[in-house]
């Protein structure tokens, strides 16, 4: 429902760069949704139900940093960057009803 997308989080993930290739892990927040998730007719307790529609924007907070493969004897160099952004889609699972 509209609203939920505040408190949708997936902490924990995994993440790697082409440069970090030692895996780090963060939380995947969604930051915004695009304009045709929110449902503009089908609602749920009085609030918009949230659609699959395009894509939405997310953050991916760094808690612990993915490294650089050590040269030598030297220790693994951290990723630096605290946060990414990029987009992603909903998957759903639902087959019988349809929102609009």
């Amino acid at each position: 429902m509209d609203g939920d997308k505040k408190k949708g989080s997936v902490p924990s993930c995994m993440y790697t760069t082409p440069v970090y290739s030692i895996p780090g892990t963060g939380t995947l927040k969604i930051a915004d949704l695009g304009a045709d998730q929110k449902a503009q007719k089908t609602n749920s307790a009085g609030k918009p139900v949230l659609l699959k529609g395009s894509t939405f924007t997310a953050k991916f907070e760094v808690q612990n940093p993915a490294k650089k493969p050590p040269t030598g004897p030297n220790p693994p160099i951290p990723d630096a960057t605290p946060q990414y952004s990029g987009t992603g889609t909903f998957i759903t699972t639902n087959t019988k009803w349809r929102g609009t």
